[in-house]
């Protein structure tokens, strides 16, 4: 990744590259605010694009426009920060990368598809019967 890429790049925690992809866009909408933010992410990351995504530990793009956020960390009754970091720090894992890691979409979405699902998310995720990615 070239420098101009890097500065350019969406900065993403792990599970928002991983899971928003998969689960039912109502599941994960907090307020009109964060659809929106959503819903651009979701354009940015589609495969045809050349985004570059760039996996960050703590508070993202997304996670700046939701009302769980507060002071700088996750306080959502689903996982509060520590749960999440956890969580993230599993799918590094099962993706076999770690934080830093930036790949173009088309690329996360090939190592994606090649990794997933990952044997934690059949015994631990609590959205694991609406997820697509069993589908």
């Amino acid at each position: 990744m070239d420098v101009a890429e890097e500065e350019e790049a969406l900065r993403l925690r792990p599970h928002h590259l991983l899971c928003d992809r998969f689960l039912p866009l109502e599941l994960v909408v907090r307020s009109e605010e964060f659809a929106r933010a959503v819903h651009e992410i979701e354009e940015l990351t589609r495969p045809e694009r050349d985004t570059v995504v760039v996996l960050v530990e703590g508070p993202d793009r997304l996670c700046a426009h939701c009302p769980d956020l507060r002071n700088g960390r996750c306080e959502s009754a689903a996982g509060d920060e520590e749960k999440v970091r956890r969580w993230d720090a599993r799918i590094l894992e099962g993706l076999g990368v770690s934080y830093g890691t930036g790949m173009k979409v088309r690329e996360w979405l090939s190592l994606i598809g090649e990794k997933a699902p990952f044997a934690f998310c059949e015994s631990r995720c609590p959205w694991r019967t609406v997820c697509g990615v069993f589908g």
